[in-house]
This record gives C-alpha cells, sequence and structure tokens, in this order.
C-alpha cells in the first residue's frame, strides 16, 4: 500500500479563479472526498500527486482529471451531487483507500456546506468523517457548534454531540444534546431550546423534547413545547410548529387579547392558512366575556388580472342587545383589457354601533357611513368612460346628532375627453405630465340616476326634497396656457348645462330647474429667484428665496338656482386652495356666480444643492366686485363684496423641527375666523413631539356670507387641543400619550398613555386609551403585549393605537434581515 505525508504549506498558491486570487494567503489542497473513496493509489502519476492544479472527478466508476479553473469558469449553480468537494488542512496523512487525517484548522466544503474541526478522519470505504474538537458545521445560514460529530459526506448525514446552533435567518440560537442531520437540510435536536436572545441574556426561551429545523422549508418543528419567560414556564403545547425566516406558511398566530369597557375581556385566536403564493386565509375566532362568540376571517387573492379581498365578521347572539351582529367587506379589482377595469368595493353592518362596539382600532370605531359600489372605467383615445352604481349604508349612533344619508346614484354614467390624453399611449398614461403649452379641449358628459330609499338607510332624514331624480350634465372648456420658467398665463372658458327631471316627496312641489351657465377665467403668476447669502449661517448652506406674485381672475353671470336641487354638492369652504378657484362649491348642483379677483403672492426659502423647500408663505385676498348671490340654499339678497385674507406658512428647520399655520381674518368684523397651528419636533428616530390648535369662530345668522354682516356677536364653534409624542425615558424604556381637548364642551376627546420597554430579544407594550365616540358613549381600552422577536407575541397589539394617536410614531426598531456576506467563508 501506498503512504504519503504531505505540508499544506508546501503548496504553491492557484491564480486560476478571482476567488483563489483573494485566497492566495492561504495554501489549499483540494481532492475529491468521492475520488478517495474510489481512486486507487496507483492511478495517480507523480504530477498529479504534487500538482494542486488538478481536481480528482467521478465519471461513471472510471477518475478524470480536470483541470479546476475548468469546473469553476461556468458559473451556474451545482446540486450537491454533483458538486466538487474540497478539503483543507495544515498537515494530511494516511492511506488513500483506508484512511486519510486532516489535522490543523481541517475542513471539507461542499457547495454552500463547510465542515470545521481540529481533526477530520476520513473512511473511504464507509464515507464517514470523525470530527473531533471545536467541530463546526455551516448550512447556508445556519451554523451548529460541537465538541465531536461524524458525517456521511455523499449521503449528508450525520451526528453531533452537545450542539449548540444559530439561526441567521430570524436571528435564533440554541443548544441541544444530541443532533443529528438527516439529509442535507434536515436537522433533528433532542432535548433542545431555541431563543432569539444572545446567550448571555437568555431572558426567554423555548424548549422541546424534539425539535426538527427544515432549512429548505425554513420551518421548525416539535414535540412537548414549554415556554420560558426568565426561567418560568408561562406555555406549554404538546406541537409546535414556527417559521424560521419571514416566509409565509399555515398555522397560529400570537392571540390577541385586552380589555374594554364596551367588551370586558377581549381575547382572539387567529390562524393563518398559506392556501397558495397567491391565496390565504385568516380565521380569528373571538371571546368577549360581555357579548360572547364571534368568528370572523378574511380571504385574500390575487391574480395578474384581477385581485382582491372578503373578510366578514359573525356573532350568533349579542349577550347585551340580544341579537345578532355582523358585518362584511368585499373588495375586487378586475382588469378586463388593457385599458379597461372594474371594480368592487361592497360593505354592511347589522347597526348602528356595531363599528363603536366591535372595532379594534381607532379610525374603524368613528366610521359612520359604509358604501356599496361597483363600476368599470375604460380609457379609448383621449376619451375616459365610466359607469358605477353605489348605495349608502349610513349609521346613526349618536341618537342626539343627526346625520343624513347621501343619496343612493343608479346608476351614474360618465364619459370625459381630453385632448392632451389623446396624445398618449396606454403604456404611458402613468407618466403623464401637463402639457405646458398650446390649446386645450375638454368635454364631458354625466348621467346620473338619483335616489333615495328610506327604509335602507339607518339615518332618519332625507338629503332633500326629492326621491328621485335623473340628472344630465355637461361640460366643456377650452384653453390656451403659456409656461415657461419666469412666467404663466392661463385663459379659460368653460361652460357647464344641467337638465333635470325630478320626484319630489311632497305632491305639488315645484319641478327641478336645470341650467346653462359659463365662465371665464384667466390664470397667471410670476417667479423671481435670488442668492440668500444672508440665510447660510441661519440654515447652514447655501439657499434661494423665491418670490411668486399670483393673481387669478373669474367670471361666471348670476343665474337664479332656487329650485335647482342638491344630491352631491356642498360648500368647499374657505382656503389657499378654494381661493384660486373658478366655483365655491364641490359638485355639479351649483355654480357660483364670479365677479372676482384673486390676488396673492408666496415666497419660498429653498436649498440651492438638492432644492429642499425649508419655509414658504402665502398670502391672498380675492376682491368681489359684484358680490356672489348663489348660496348652497337659497339666492344671498344682500351679498359682500370683499372676502376674506388668508394667510399660511410652514418651516423645516434643521434637526427635524417643522411648523404649520393657518390663518383666516374678516376685514369687515376686524377679526381672525379661522385659526389653525400645528408643529413637531422629531430630532432622531423614536423621538417626536406634536402640538396642534384649530379654532373656528362663525359670525352671527345676520352675518353669514349669504347675509349683511351686521348683527350679534358671532360664537366660537370649535376650540380643540392636541398634545402628542413618544419620547426615551431610557435606552430601554420610551413613553406614548396623546391628549386631545375641547375647550368649548370642557371635555377630554381622545386620551392615550403608552409604555414600551424593549430588550434585546423582547419587547413589552402597555397603552392605556379612552375615546368619545359620541356625545353618550365613551370607549375605554386597555391594551397588553409581549412580543418575542422572530418567535411571536401574546397580548393586543396596540402599535395601530400608537400610530393614529402619535403623529411620527416608530414602532420598535426590527433586527435587520441578515446580509448575504454576514456568513462569508
Amino acid at each position: 500500500m501506498s503512504h504519503y505525508r504531505r505540508r499544506a504549506g508546501l503548496c504553491a498558491p492557484l491564480i486560476f479563479t478571482p476567488f483563489l486570487r483573494v485566497m492566495m494567503g492561504c495554501f489549499w489542497l483540494y481532492f475529491s472526498a468521492t475520488a478517495f473513496a474510489q481512486a486507487p493509489a496507483s492511478s495517480l502519476s507523480s504530477s498529479q500527486r504534487t500538482n494542486p492544479n488538478f481536481v480528482l472527478v467521478p465519471d461513471r466508476g472510471n477518475v478524470s482529471v480536470l483541470k479546476l479553473d475548468d469546473q469553476l469558469r461556468v458559473g451556474k449553480p451545482i446540486s450537491d451531487n454533483q458538486a466538487l468537494t474540497f478539503t483543507f488542512s495544515d498537515s494530511i496523512e494516511g492511506i488513500v483507500d483506508r484512511e486519510m487525517k486532516l489535522k490543523g484548522r481541517a475542513q471539507i466544503r461542499r457547495n454552500d456546506t463547510v465542515l470545521k474541526a481540529n481533526e477530520i478522519i476520513y473512511h473511504p470505504d464507509t464515507d464517514i468523517a470523525d470530527l473531533i474538537g471545536n467541530v463546526e458545521m455551516i448550512k447556508g445560514n445556519s451554523t451548529f457548534r460541537g465538541p465531536k460529530a461524524s458525517f456521511k459526506v455523499d449521503a449528508r448525514q450525520g451526528e453531533m454531540q452537545e450542539p449548540s446552533y444559530e439561526i441567521r435567518d430570524n436571528r435564533s440560537s440554541g443548544k441541544a444534546k444530541k443532533l443529528t442531520i438527516q439529509s442535507s437540510d434536515i436537522f433533528v435536536f433532542d432535548k433542545g431550546t431555541y431563543s432569539t436572545c444572545s446567550p448571555d441574556n437568555l431572558d426567554w426561551y423555548f424548549t422541546a423534547d424534539r425539535m426538527e429545523v427544515d432549512n429548505e422549508q425554513k420551518e421548525m418543528t416539535g414535540t412537548n413545547g414549554v415556554m420560558r419567560f426568565f426561567d418560568v414556564p408561562i406555555a406549554y403545547t404538546p406541537y409546535f410548529s414556527l417559521p424560521t425566516s419571514n416566509q409565509r406558511r399555515s398555522g397560529l398566530l400570537a392571540p390577541i387579547a385586552g380589555y374594554s369597557s364596551n367588551n370586558g375581556i377581549d381575547i382572539t385566536q387567529p390562524y393563518y392558512f398559506n392556501i397558495a403564493p397567491n391565496r390565504d386565509l385568516l380565521i380569528m375566532p373571538r371571546y368577549m366575556t360581555f357579548r360572547g362568540t364571534q368568528l370572523g376571517g378574511s380571504y385574500r387573492y390575487i391574480d395578474p388580472k384581477y385581485s382582491g379581498t372578503v373578510a366578514a365578521e359573525y356573532l350568533p347572539y349579542d349577550k347585551i342587545l340580544g341579537r345578532d351582529r355582523w358585518k362584511y367587506d368585499w373588495q375586487q379589482r378586475q382588469s378586463i383589457a388593457p385599458t379597461w377595469n372594474a371594480y368592487a368595493n361592497i360593505a354592511r353592518v347589522s347597526d348602528n354601533l356595531y363599528p363603536i362596539d366591535f372595532s379594534r382600532t381607532l379610525a374603524g370605531g368613528i366610521t359612520n357611513q359604509f358604501r356599496q359600489e361597483v363600476g368599470t372605467t375604460s380609457l379609448i383615445k383621449g376619451w375616459n368612460v365610466s359607469a358605477r352604481a353605489m348605495t349608502f349604508q349610513t349609521l346613526q349612533p349618536d341618537p342626539t346628532v343627526t346625520v343624513q344619508s347621501p343619496y343612493n346614484v343608479l346608476p351614474q354614467v360618465v364619459a370625459a375627453y381630453n385632448s392632451q390624453n389623446a396624445l398618449l399611449t396606454p403604456d404611458r398614461r402613468q407618466q403623464f405630465v401637463s402639457l405646458p403649452t398650446g390649446p386645450q379641449v375638454s368635454f364631458s358628459s354625466d348621467f346620473t340616476r338619483f335616489a333615495y330609499n328610506i327604509g335602507g338607510n339607518l339615518a332618519a332624514t332625507a338629503p332633500g326634497v326629492f326621491s328621485q331624480a335623473d340628472r344630465t350634465v355637461v361640460k366643456a372648456a377650452v384653453g390656451m396656457p403659456k409656461i415657461t420658467p419666469g412666467y404663466y398665463i392661463k385663459p379659460r372658458l368653460s361652460v357647464q348645462s344641467n337638465n333635470y327631471n325630478a320626484t319630489a316627496f311632497i305632491p305639488g312641489y315645484p319641478p327641478a330647474q336645470g341650467f346653462t351657465i359659463p365662465t371665464f377665467s384667466l390664470d397667471s403668476g410670476l417667479a423671481f429667484e435670488r442668492e440668500a447669502a444672508e440665510l447660510k449661517g441661519f440654515f447652514g448652506r447655501d439657499m434661494l428665496v423665491t418670490m411668486e406674485p399670483r393673481a387669478f381672475y373669474v367670471f361666471t353671470p348670476f343665474q337664479d338656482q332656487t329650485n335647482t336641487p342638491l344630491f352631491d354638492t356642498a360648500n368647499a369652504g374657505f382656503g389657499i386652495t378654494q381661493i384660486f378657484s373658478e366655483n365655491t362649491f364641490v359638485g355639479n348642483d351649483r355654480i357660483a356666480d364670479n365677479n372676482k379677483l384673486t390676488m396673492g403672492v408666496t415666497s419660498r426659502m429653498i436649498e440651492a444643492a438638492t432644492g429642499a423647500e425649508r419655509a414658504n408663505l402665502t398670502l391672498a385676498q380675492r376682491q368681489d366686485f359684484t358680490g356672489q348671490r348663489v348660496g348652497l340654499t337659497n339666492t344671498i339678497q344682500n351679498p359682500t363684496t370683499y372676502s376674506d385674507t388668508l394667510g399660511a406658512g410652514s418651516v423645516r428647520l434643521m434637526g427635524n423641527f417643522n411648523v404649520d399655520a393657518f390663518g383666516q381674518y374678516n376685514t369687515q368684523l376686524n377679526r381672525l375666523v379661522q385659526t389653525t397651528v400645528g408643529g413637531s419636533w422629531r430630532p432622531t428616530m423614536g423621538r417626536s413631539l406634536n402640538f396642534g390648535y384649530r379654532n373656528v369662530w362663525s359670525p352671527p345668522v345676520s352675518a353669514s356670507p349669504e347675509n349683511n354682516l351686521a348683527g350679534s356677536p358671532g360664537v366660537t364653534t370649535t376650540d380643540q387641543y392636541n398634545i402628542s409624542g413618544q419620547w426615551p425615558i431610557t435606552r430601554k424604556i420610551s413613553t406614548l400619550g396623546r391628549w386631545g381637548y375641547d375647550s368649548l364642551t370642557m371635555n377630554t376627546l381622545n386620551l392615550l398613555a403608552a409604555l414600551e420597554y424593549k430588550e434585546d430579544c423582547w419587547t413589552g407594550r402597555f397603552a392605556y386609551s379612552q375615546v368619545r365616540n359620541t356625545t353618550q358613549i365613551t370607549t375605554t381600552q386597555v391594551l397588553f403585549q409581549i412580543e418575542f422577536r422572530g418567535f411571536g407575541a401574546a397580548g393586543s397589539n396596540p402599535v395601530d393605537i400608537m400610530r393614529l394617536n402619535v403623529p411620527g410614531y416608530m414602532p420598535t426598531t426590527r433586527t435587520l434581515p441578515p446580509s448575504i456576506y454576514e456568513n462569508y467563508q
């Protein structure tokens, strides 16, 4: 038998691939483990025994010799059973076909699997490698360590005694009495532990009699699992299945538990079904001590041509109200053709108080209207054609406040043409930017049938005197804008014609009146810019200051619209945007008479290098030359001829300090009638302070925009404050809070006090919330949650309520996913 002994230090460096050039500092000896078992020593020439540029490769029982560079040059993934096996050690000795010993920094590599030990003894006849001392096995993002191990190299099976492990996909680790490797991707632990805590700070850990980790499916299963928190057992399960990555999989989700004044102790245990890559189902049984057991679910689906969600909740018998209660919600988007889409949004609840009683979020609790709508849209050579049918369910949770339900739309058909859209192909519509110059022509036709069904709405009052009506609206407009970097001018002429065929609740009521009204508008502006060297010391960088005056004139002749019904129209309000608009109403049932000139100026402070806006200020005032006579409900007899002055400003300073302010000053009454101030400071992530104030003063009835400005003093209708913030007390403890107060009623509108405690591998959250839903109902919630990183959570998640109450709230930072270079070998 031939014997040999070789020192790795005598090997010449390999220079065949870029990877090997990086590793030139180490001297490698490459052998095929399969070749060890098949190739007798006599089959090796002397040059092959000593030349590291050759690797032994099995080929149907024969041994072929190929250059290493030829094997690695292809650049395609190689399966484990076809991949080469590389070895490395300080020294190697033994008999080729009996026993090979790798000593000192010994390694065996195949694909993404690496075996390391102080000494590796390989037996070619059994294909078993015994690893002794500081054993380490690396497979993908998983690492296993122990004092000794034994592996079948080709079968990729083996055992390790007293192993410790680390799975970097979810930053978990643990140890066991024994590790059994059943295949290249399946690892079985006897008497194992699991945790995402660092080994020296094991606040929580999970133990099991048997744990099986499937590295390909990214999951871990086991039996007799016990959850321990600070060494105290808190949960037991005879069988468990957990993900070891962020991939979707079926199974129990963390339970949701809490307390509210509406439902008592509230516990939900979700179960998730991963039906297919584009389908999933969430089942949510929920038990409430005050009300009973509710079953809820949500089904999601997505395909190339459609996607949607179907959700439903059902409580067979409410112990408090003594009846069944339910909710359903269906949303779908459908692509019929490249430029033809359809959609459906349908939701209803069983009663007025359902959102208040059962909603888990603040936004859901204040919802008082549910829509049932189906429709379709199509784009054809500049034409946008759409059709929809829409009904409403309007809730009235507060009996002291009457909520009017809007008219149902059964149906609405709209065809609109825009000359700019006609120039675009369908695949470029998403990149559409308004053309700066040239003629612009638009046309639209809108047919809508309005119907009001008192029995189908929970609101008690109708929005108007007509029970049903057909309305046809035709609009046409032509414009000739001229836009340059220094100025713009946009003349526009439009006309709108309305026709009605309506049936009134009251017999003999005057018929609905239509109209045809033209409008002319001229919008113009200038843009001046200069370098502001005086601001560099304040902002710390080069700044630009702009001055942008704007003039907007609109003329619309008066036409009496007293007998024109109201179906979908309301006042647009009064603000910076509305003051530069052609119509003071939103909707198609009113056209305001205008002979108005609005003058305004905006100044901005801009970073010269980035274009980021650091501050802006806008002042605007509108002059009514004849006064507006068209009101929302009647004709104004003595209209005013001078509008309020508006001012708005915002500041964005370094350190994320922001202030926004808006004011409306009435020149006739010589006072502010609307004031809004908001500010925030967010120096770093997890630190934020917010303040808001809103005051609205309404003039007396005789001084409203539809009458004279004389009369008794007005009243303040809104005077509210909001304070919120998130701030860490220590490195681990962070506080959150919000307080909303109405000084008119002297009531707290909403209150939130929350606390977050973060450790290395778990986070605790506590929140107390109080919300005044109506004048008679105040909901109180107590939420508590413990989140174990990479494992799950227990309790009721207060994160949603924190986001809604605290602008800028940042949840506890989650661990970043592992880098592909983190386990680089």
